[in-house]
């Protein structure tokens, strides 16, 4: 399934989760991975739905938060964006992607300090991330191509790289 993740072959390994037995839709990795394959799909409605279900079985869930922050930002609720965004960082301090998120809703609001704190803990964070959790939530792009983002976003808030 993550070969497929990999590869950018979310309807397939979608296809894939949707075939596991009826018990593991109940499972916090199971869901997980079903709402960011939906995210990465585009099907932000229904990565919110099972990120709610996710939420009800672990409130803590640093990924979930993550998730919820991209679908509110694109039902145009920068708060609960930020919100949940902040969570998952407070969740799980070491999780660059919620910082990059954060940072980039920071430097569009013209939050420049804010957006500069934030993408400088990304840039950090994103060096020494777990491979597995980019290929997850990186939306298809490498660690490389973070980083680049993460420089030109940090660049173009005043801040250096």
């Amino acid at each position: 399934m993550l070969e497929a993740v990999r590869q950018e072959r979310f309807a397939a390994a979608l296809e894939l989760i949707g075939s596991l037995p009826a018990d593991a839709h109940q499972d916090p990795d199971a869901l997980l991975l079903r709402a960011v394959l939906l995210t990465n799909h585009g099907r932000l409605q229904e990565s919110e739905e099972v990120c709610n279900r996710l939420l009800g079985l672990d409130e803590l869930n640093a990924g979930a938060h993550y998730l919820m922050a991209l679908c509110c930002e694109h039902d145009g609720d920068a708060g609960r964006a930020i919100e949940h965004g902040l969570t998952a960082i407070y969740l799980d301090p070491g999780f660059a992607m919620p910082h990059l998120h954060l940072g980039i809703l920071a430097k569009r609001s013209g939050d420049d300090t804010t957006a500069q704190r934030e993408l400088g803990q990304a840039l950090v964070l994103l060096a020494t991330e777990d491979a597995s959790r980019i290929l997850l939530f990186g939306g298809g792009f490498s660690r490389d191509a973070l980083l680049q983002l993460c420089r030109t976003q940090l660049h173009a808030a005043g801040g250096q790289a």
